[in-house]
This record gives structure tokens, C-alpha cells and sequence, in this order.
């Protein structure tokens, strides 16, 4: 999903999606989810782990009953997990606590907060949700509009550990057969800017705001850089993507203006059936991301997204299960071509692609000045009658435009555009070597034509980054931070 057709449907109400979210077994507003046992006495500021609770063991069956707050829906997975439903409207506060035997539902649009529109100056403290996860928490969708859906003004606290992180999958899945699309995935909508604003407002303003695909009666966007949805970390997201119609997606996590108060660090899209990531506008910044298997693009940004991200591992060995026509690239990066300017920026990432059916690398299209810093890029020669797979780059529009730092790059077409031999005309190629690839293929370390690269400082060009003496995801295999959170690797 992108702005690769900016009119596909990205301002949309959807009340059918809505509808239902309140089918089956009852899904119910509640004004006050109840507070559980042990409630947190206030909200721990973003950057703050909750004080460590104790997990109780393991046992062979389901939990007798379900925690405060959330609805017994009986058990699942042969009788072994109970499902717990939340809420379809949580206000004030709800904790997640890792319950043995416990698997937590999200049946259709389940909305922590209510919008509290767009100026950050508002704070309705009754219309506010914060929901709390516990670490080794399971959550699961059982169908495509199942969704998580975070409001302007409220938070999530997602905080896993890496030996505990926080499941987000689908009723498939802990049956043992997950597939793409089998539920929706997480929304977050922030006050920070975006640029493409419903009507005639101006972008940056508290009136400046859009509506994503795939929910009803949710808007980001406002007149808060500095904003915050909250704080996730080691956390996985597999089997998401509901698709609503033709080009209209939702996929593993969906930003939308988004602010850079947001924390997300140490996150797993697993087989969205759609995007890994969707950043729609906003300041976001992330920190050691996972994108295994994307059915179109791994990350996909739009609407003016000016935040970055460092430190990510993109594999994709499986060809789209939508078929060649709609295979997607790994960055998809689009925009529209006014303020503020979409400059989104990567720098430690490690791509490895054996599909075939891939449409490019890298797209960057609609006035978007995008940055690529300290990478590494493989991909595979494109398969008979199949899209350019070996193409690097595909830039297109008018003053779009790509920056490529000390990277490091294997394929065999640089540019969609060009002869073989030629770089993209848009690109400041400095320190960037196009060669044979010495990457490890499985457990995707840089080898020696890598680590010949000398990287390039990137603080000073974005303040969120730091800056390390090696490209790639990681410096070496004792470094491999993906190891013993992720899944699929």
C-alpha cells in the first residue's frame, strides 16, 4: 500500500468495518474497562519500563477465568488457551498481564482512547486510553478487519523483553497455521504534521488531518512534532493485512502523523499481507526493526514523513502471494509534493531478496528527498516474464530525489531508467560501491567486500541516529541484536 496512486481510496469511512467490529459474541463499548489487580498508580513517562511483574508458571490448560477488564470468550487452540476479549473502546487505563493460559482477542475495531483531534493544547483526560502490555503477552485477531487501533491522544505501552516479547498474531497462528491477511494489524494516529490534509487545511496545523485505510472514525495528523502514542519494544507482528478493496490495505503497523515522542524499537513485521510498515506523515523515528516476508513493499511511506529509521533486517525469499502485478519493492518511499517535504531516512539496514518477483529495491517517487546511509542492498536476478527484481533504484517525478551514503550494493541494474552501468541521475552516490555480495545468506552478517566500506557519520544529519564504525545491521555476528526475539530467521 502507498501513494504510488495518491486517489486509492486513502480518505475513506468505513463503516461497515465498524459494523463488524460488533458482530459476534457481543463486542461491547465500555466507558471504563475496570482497573486490574495491582493497577499502575500513573502512566510511566515513554522512555520508563514499568517495575518488573512476576509471571506465574506455566500450566497445561487454560486459566480458570479471565483478568479484570477484558471478556471471557471461552477457550481456543484444543482447549489450552483462554480467550480474553478486550474491550471494543477502552478508557482510562487497562493492563495486559501475562496470565498463563491467557491469549487476549481483538475482535474487530478495538479503539483505545476516543480523537482528541488535532492540537496538542487538548487534553481530555475522559476521552483518553492507555493501554499497558506485559512482556510475554499473546494478543491474537481471528479475522481481516480485526484491528488495534490507537487515537490521537491516547498511548500504548507495548514492552516486551528479549526473552518475553509481546505477541501480536492471528487465532491461525497458535493453531499452528497462519497465513497472510489473516487479521488486520496496529494503527497509531498522532498530532504531528502530515501533509496531505482533508479539505483545504493547512499542513502543520491542528486542522491538517487524514483518514487511513481500513478504520472508521480515526484521523492523525495535527500541530505536534513532539508528540506521543507511546512506547513499543520487542515486540512481533505476524500474519496481518486485511484488504478492504483494490490498493486498500492494512498491514502489520500503520503511523499515521505520528510524533517523534512515539519510542518504537525492537519490532517484527512477519508476513503482513500487505506493507511490514506504513508511515503516513508525522516525525516517528524507529531503532532495530525486523521485515520478514512482506507481501508488497517492506517500508512504505507517504504523506510527508520526515523521521528516520536505524538499525533494520528486511529478508524476503517468498514471491507475493497477490501475484506479480502487485509484488511491490523494499522501500516504497512516496509523497505528495508539497510542504512539509517527505524526507524519509534509513541508515544500518541489511535487505536480502532472493524473490524474483520483486518490483525494485528501491522507489522513490512524488517529490520525496529521501536519504539511504551505511547499507547493505542483495538482491536476485528477476525470473523469466517477471518485474525487474535485480533493479536498485526506481525514481520518478519531479524533484524526487535520493541520497546514498557509504552503502553497499548487489544487483544487477542500478536503475530501472538506465543502461547497466550507470548510476541514478537524482543520487549522491558518495563512499556507495555496487559489487558481488559477501553477505551471509542465512545468518545475514556483512563479509569482506561489505566491511570495505567506510561508513559515513550520520548524527549530525539526523539527531535520533548514532554514529557506528561499520554498515550493514550489525558490526558482526556477536552483534546480531535479532537473535532470540524474532521469528522467521
Amino acid at each position: 500500500m502507498s501513494a504510488r496512486n495518491n486517489s486509492k481510496t486513502l480518505l475513506m469511512a468505513f463503516g461497515a468495518v465498524l459494523a463488524l467490529s460488533g458482530c459476534g459474541n457481543g463486542a461491547d463499548e465500555v466507558a471504563s474497562p475496570g482497573v486490574p489487580a495491582n493497577p499502575p498508580v500513573a502512566a510511566p513517562p515513554p522512555s520508563t519500563t514499568p517495575p518488573p511483574t512476576t509471571t506465574p508458571p506455566p500450566t497445561a490448560g487454560p486459566a480458570a477465568n479471565c483478568p479484570d477488564g477484558t471478556v471471557n470468550q471461552g477457550t481456543v487452540v484444543n482447549d489450552t488457551l483462554r480467550a480474553c476479549r478486550l474491550p471494543s473502546s477502552i478508557l482510562g487505563d487497562l493492563t495486559l498481564r501475562n496470565v498463563a493460559g491467557v491469549a487476549y482477542q481483538i475482535q474487530g475495531q478495538v479503539s483505545v482512547g476516543q480523537d482528541q483531534l488535532g492540537d496538542a493544547a487538548v487534553n481530555d483526560a475522559s476521552r483518553r486510553g492507555r493501554l499497558y502490555i506485559e512482556p510475554g503477552v499473546t494478543l491474537f485477531g481471528r479475522n481481516g478487519p480485526d484491528v488495534l487501533l490507537v487515537q490521537r491522544g491516547s498511548q500504548i505501552y507495548a514492552l516486551g523483553t528479549r526473552d518475553a516479547p509481546i505477541v501480536f498474531t492471528s487465532l491461525a497462528d497458535l493453531e499452528g497455521r497462519g497465513a497472510k491477511f489473516d487479521w488486520a494489524g496496529i494503527v497509531l494516529m498522532g498530532r504531528a504534521p502530515i501533509n496531505a490534509c482533508i479539505g483545504n487545511a493547512t499542513p502543520g496545523t491542528a486542522a491538517c488531518q487524514g483518514a487511513v485505510e481500513g478504520v472508521s472514525n480515526a484521523f492523525g495528523g495535527g500541530n505536534a512534532p513532539n508528540d506521543s502514542s507511546g512506547e513499543m519494544t520487542y515486540v512481533q507482528v505476524r500474519y496481518s493485512g486485511n484488504v478492504i478493496g483494490d490498493g486498500n490495505e492494512l498491514q502489520s503497523l500503520t503511523l499515521v502523523g505520528v510524533g517523534n515522542e512515539t519510542k518504537i524499537s525492537y519490532f517484527q513485521s512477519h508476513y503482513s499481507g500487505d506493507d511490514g510498515i506504513e508511515i503516513f506523515g508525522g516525525t516517528v523515528n524507529m531503532s532495530h526493526v525486523v521485515i520478514t516476508e512482506a507481501d508488497d513493499d517492506s517500508l512504505d511511506t507517504d504523506w510527508g514523513w520526515s523521521g528516520g529509521v536505524q538499525f533494520g533486517l528486511v529478508v524476503r525469499k517468498t514471491p507475493s502471494v497477490k501475484g506479480v502485478a502487485d509484488s511491490g519493492s523494499i522501500f516504497e518511499w512516496s509523497a505528495l509534493d508539497r510542504q512539509p517535504t517527505s524526507t524519509p531516512k534509513v541508515s544500518n539496514f541489511t535487505v536480502y531478496t532472493t524473490d524474483p518477483t520483486l518490483d525494485s529495491l528501491v522507489k522513490v517517487n512524488q517529490g520525496t528527498n529521501a536519504s539511504i546511509w551505511n547499507s547493505v542492498f542483495v538482491t536476485a536476478p528477476a525470473g523469466p516474464n517477471q518485474k525487474q527484481a535485480d533493479v536498485c533504484f526506481d525514481i520518478s517525478g519531479t524533484n524526487s530525489r535520493i541520497e546514498l551514503l557509504s552503502n553497499y550494493f548487489t544487483c544487477d541494474k542500478r536503475d530501472r531508467n538506465a543502461a547497466t552501468t550507470v548510476y541514478v541521475d537524482a543520487a549522491d552516490k558518495t563512499g556507495t560501491v555496487f559489487g558481488a555480495s559477501t553477505l551471509g545468506s542465512t545468518d545475514y552478517i556483512t563479509g569482506a567486500n561489505e566491511r570495505a566500506v567506510t561508513p559515513v557519520p550520520v548524527r549530525a544529519k539526523h539527531p535520533a541516529f548514532q554514529d557506528v564504525d561499520y554498515i550493514g545491521a550489525a558490526r558482526d555476528a556477536s552483534d546480531a541484536w535479532w537473535t532470540g526475539w524474532t521469528v522467521g530467521l
